[in-house]
């Protein structure tokens, strides 16, 4: 939700509507789950509630709303039979609830989507959308939440119809520290960047760490491994990716960064090389064998890959997993 927020106050302050619409309900094999939301515009959508047929009647239903102005708001079930005669004759098999609201340009709103925009990206906030069947759908901006239940989206329903809460957390996902500026981190940024994550790129080769070669990066740190607390904080919502030139650096890395709250730290290399870095992170280093066992190696998800290319897309399915899984 928070990726939307500035596209839709940006149109709430040029005085234009705008079609918020979320998944509220997702049973069986359906395409997202609750929680997606898609806003739709006088001149196009952002973000998605599925794709395909789902998304192509939610677009619809949305842009006739928009152009006669009614209802306000409404909530309206899909079936997506497995036989392919359900509403949108598709053969996922799951049911889909889509909820469907108007925003218009008022003080009040505006005000609400403000808010959304400064709120701290570590999912303390949120956006409460209160359904209620023939009514405006009242969206209340709610700070201060607690941060690890407002992680993920939620929806109470109070009633037989589609009358309930749903809560939308404001979080930002965390960003991917990729230490090691090579082959295989060029062919990784790219990849991470389309899928929604933040990268950070840190080597301690100034011709590495260039932004000829990381135009989708956040950010390019030039930095001595061995002291990479100079220039990274990691948090609970951050991953970590150590792909350097040698096991010396990754070693380095590895002593500073799995003691840390990272979500995800994470290590490429053979497995006699990682059993050795392994050791040496607990006899020299001296960290405790669960801090150890926090490290994610092989990394990747084994897809037989070989090349640069093949191994960027493995991390980045790995890291897209971890995060559907734990966010």
């Amino acid at each position: 939700m928070k990726r939307l927020v500035p596209d839709i106050l940006a149109a709430l302050r040029r005085g234009e509507r705008v079609l918020l619409t979320a998944v509220i309900e997702s049973r069986g094999s359906t395409p997202r789950k609750t929680g997606s939301v898609m806003a739709v515009f006088e001149n196009g959508s952002k973000g998605t509630v599925g794709g395909g047929a789902v998304e192509y009647e939610v677009q619809r239903v949305a842009r006739e709303m928009l152009e006669t102005g009614a209802p306000e708001a409404q909530s309206l079930g899909y079936s997506l039979s497995s036989d392919g005669l359900g509403d949108l004759c598709m053969i996922c098999g799951g049911d889909v609830g889509i909820h469907y609201c108007a925003l218009r340009p008022t003080a009040e709103l505006i005000s609400v989507f403000e808010s959304a925009e400064t709120a701290p990206p570590d999912g303390s906030a949120r956006l409460t959308l209160r359904i209620s069947e023939g009514e405006p759908t009242a969206i209340v901006f709610e700070p201060n939440s607690d941060a690890a239940a407002g992680r993920k989206a939620r929806y109470d329903k109070l009633s037989e119809n589609y009358d309930g809460t749903l809560t939308l957390p404001l979080g930002e996902a965390g960003r991917v520290y990729i230490f090691g500026g090579g082959h295989v981190g060029r062919e990784l940024v790219p990849v991470l960047s389309h899928v929604g994550f933040n990268c950070v790129v840190f080597d301690d080769r100034e011709e590495f760490a260039s932004p000829e070669h990381f135009p989708d990066a956040e950010r390019i740190i030039f930095g001595d491994f061995k002291r990479i607390w100079e220039h990274v904080t990691l948090t609970a919502r951050d991953y970590v990716i150590v792909i350097t030139r040698g096991h010396k650096n990754d070693y380095e890395v590895l002593e500073q960064s799995l003691p840390t709250p990272a979500a995800y730290v994470g290590a490429m290399g053979s497995k006699r090389k990682m059993a050795i870095i392994r050791e040496r992170l607990r006899e020299e280093a001296g960290l405790a064998p669960e801090v150890v066992a926090r490290l994610v190696s092989p990394i990747g998800l084994q897809i037989g890959a070989e090349t640069p290319e093949e191994l960027a897309i493995s991390m980045a399915a790995q890291l897209i997993q971890f995060r559907a899984e734990n966010e």
